[in-house]
């Protein structure tokens, strides 16, 4: 019975072409819109799920509250790490990783140099923390010695070719040797981090380092069987007993009544699994997405699916007038009505299979463009992995079972005597339900419209949005900290120009993620009360005539004033979160670079206006700018005309 049923099915689809070819066409591609945002969806949840031991492995987070200035950072202090792992008992593991910039990269005694953006430092345990295989290399030794490194394949293979490099030395910034210890499978796309050079923590003495200090992502392995909360329950005691003496250090005041003044200070973890999707706060080792992304994608699949069959309802009840008489017949030669009901599901079922098939080659060919598209690396196998290709079967069936059954039960409900004597002409045209189908229809579509049309005008505000310095005709030459001593003579030179109108150099840019805080005080005395910790960019006497950043009040960095060196300039936001009525010539404290703590003065001598340096997301934050200490960037500024020639 089951193959007489797709039999008429199947010779009722080849007797109407072209009604089949909209029907399939029409539910292939739902399906396939479906199946690569499901393979988007599956991939953003699936992230550091690689690692053998992910559901027992956090990052510890450090979150402050000073004055109503929010500090909440993915990073901690040097010394959490290896007291968690002595003290406390639930922990099995730690570690500690932290990004480390940008590093020039050449064999010994070769010519090519090559540059790695995503360099990393990381404990020698690296590799028995994380599920990351060695192809070349012992994972106990590889990062154990003092100046010994790592690559991914891919780096191993730009600079090694196919052979082994362990024990080889490769030269950094022209200065430092460093011993290639392995080389690692390049690390999977739906990893947290993705850096393609590894050193060894041991190589540089970081001293015994400082609670309140937050430099390095630190990561825990929590022992089988040990929730969460257990560890999370300890943090409180932990907090007063390492973080309380600093904080009466720094602040003369114990952590009671620091945290009666309404301040606050803790730690807390973050699940590794849920630091991809959950996780936006300072120090990220790279930027993260968000699980709201998963959400509305997750709507805009469902709601896909929902057109397809919808649109499958419609054409099938349009036809119902045409199918009337074949039902009026089929009852008078005996067909009962489950019979009927059966014979319109088959072929609902047969289109959905067809359109399964053809769903499934759009996958394939759109696939390279769809990774493109989302920054993806999804391979063909995930689509026919047996979990994911029984879910797509699954879904199939439901969707012909649903798309077919309104035209089902509908068609076969039919009288014969009314339908043979011609009563039945419009089908369900008028009806409610096929009228609420295509209100639902058109509501979707126009939903999603609407949903195109704001992202459109968010990317037009981004693009137009005045964010307070020139974008425009700005020249970046980057990681210029390379020439060393040689950069402003570099930057010298190459404003001889006749094309460029003015030059900068700094260790900090409106554009880079990466940024600098520090702690200062109104007063001398280190009042808790009237300090922050505020945003630190170092920059030279061109900095703001370059950018065309404005001044409010005062004056920018000059040589003609030799007491520049210990002095300031505030954006308005700072100004406003120190309560300054008139900042110009009052002083600002902060700490030293030495280890006596002692306290030095700096003099405001301007306000800048504010300007966005972070995402457009967040309201501009307080900024203290400084005169020198950077040279990881030049800036020129120049003339329209001839640009690629003064490129």
């Amino acid at each position: 019975m089951l193959k007489n049923y797709f039999n008429v099915a199947l010779r009722n689809l080849l007797k109407h072409k072209f009604y089949s070819l909209l029907n399939v066409m029409g539910l292939s591609i739902g399906l396939a819109c479906f199946m690569l945002i499901s393979l988007f969806i599956k991939d953003e949840l699936g992230y550091d799920t690689f690692n053998e031991d992910y559901q027992r492995t956090y990052r510890v987070d450090f979150a402050a509250t000073l004055n109503g200035n929010d500090i909440i950072s993915a990073q901690t202090g040097i010394p959490v790490a290896s007291v968690l792992k002595a003290d406390y008992p639930q922990v099995d593991e730690t570690i500690r990783l932290r990004k480390y910039g940008t590093w020039f990269l050449k064999r010994k005694d070769a010519i090519e140099t090559f540059k790695e953006e995503n360099v990393l430092l990381a404990d020698s345990n690296f590799f028995k923390f994380f599920s990351v295989k060695l192809v070349y290399g012992n994972p106990e030794t590889a990062l154990k010695k003092p100046k010994s490194l790592v690559l991914d394949l891919d780096t191993s293979r730009k600079i090694f070719g196919d052979i082994d490099p362990v024990g080889q030395v490769l030269v950094l910034d022209n200065s430092t040797d460093y011993e290639v210890g392995g080389v690692y499978e390049n690390l999977p796309q739906n990893s947290h981090f993705h850096q393609n050079v590894i050193l060894s923590m041991h190589s540089l003495d970081w001293g015994p380092g400082n609670w309140l200090s937050t430099n390095f992502n630190t990561y825990v392995k929590l022992k089988e069987g040990v929730p969460q909360i257990e560890l999370e329950s300890q943090f409180p005691e932990m907090t007063e007993t390492y973080c309380g003496p600093l904080i009466e250090q720094f602040l003369n005041m114990n952590l009671t009544e620091f945290r009666e003044s309404g301040n606050a200070l803790g730690f807390s973890l973050t699940p590794i699994t849920d630091i991809h999707l959950y996780s936006d706060k300072e120090d990220e080792l790279e930027a993260n997405s968000d699980i709201k992304y998963v959400y509305i994608f997750s709507a805009i699949a469902l709601f896909i699916l929902a057109l397809a069959c919808i649109n499958f309802m419609n054409l099938s009840t349009a036809r119902s007038s045409n199918r009337a008489k074949e039902v009026g017949v089929r009852k008078v030669m005996g067909a009962f009505r489950n019979q009927l009901i059966y014979q319109f599901l088959s072929e609902a079922i047969l289109i959905s299979l067809i359109s399964f098939v053809v769903a499934y080659s759009l996958v394939l060919a759109a696939l390279p463009g769809f990774n493109l598209i989302a920054s993806k690396e999804l391979s063909y196998l995930v689509i026919f992995e047996p979990g994911y290709l029984l879910a797509m079967i699954g879904i199939m069936l439901v969707v012909g079972l649903l798309a077919g059954s309104y035209p089902a039960f509908y068609l076969s409900m039919f009288k014969p005597v009314e339908v043979l004597k011609g009563k039945i002409r419009q089908g369900v045209k008028s009806g409610p339900v096929r009228s609420t189908l295509v209100v639902f229809q058109f509501s979707i579509s126009i939903i999603m419209i609407i949903g195109t049309a704001i992202v459109f005008d968010q990317l037009s505000f981004i693009q137009n949005k005045k964010l307070g310095y020139d974008k425009d005709q700005i020249l970046m030459v980057n990681d210029t900290f390379i020439l060393g001593d040689q950069v402003q003579s570099f930057k010298e030179e190459a404003s001889r120009n006749a094309n460029i109108v003015s030059s900068t150099v700094a260790g900090f840019t409106p554009t880079s993620s990466y940024g600098n805080t520090d702690m200062y005080f109104k007063n001398a005395s280190a009042a808790a009360d009237e300090s922050l910790v505020l945003n630190e960019a170092r920059v030279d006497y061109n900095f703001l005539s370059t950018l065309g950043i404005g001044i409010k009040e005062g004056r920018a960095f000059s040589k003609d004033f030799s007491s520049d060196s210990s002095a300031v300039l505030l954006n308005e936001s700072a100004v406003a979160q120190f309560g300054y009525e008139n900042p110009l010539g009052s002083m600002l404290y902060t700490y030293g670079d030495g280890e006596d703590n002692s306290v030095v003065a700096l003099r405001i001598v301007g306000v800048v206006e504010d300007f966005h340096f972070q995402s457009l997301r967040n309201n501009i934050s307080p900024l203290v700018i400084k005169l020198g200490g950077g040279s990881g960037t030049a800036m020129f500024k120049i003339q329209m005309a001839n640009t690629e020639e003064t490129i």
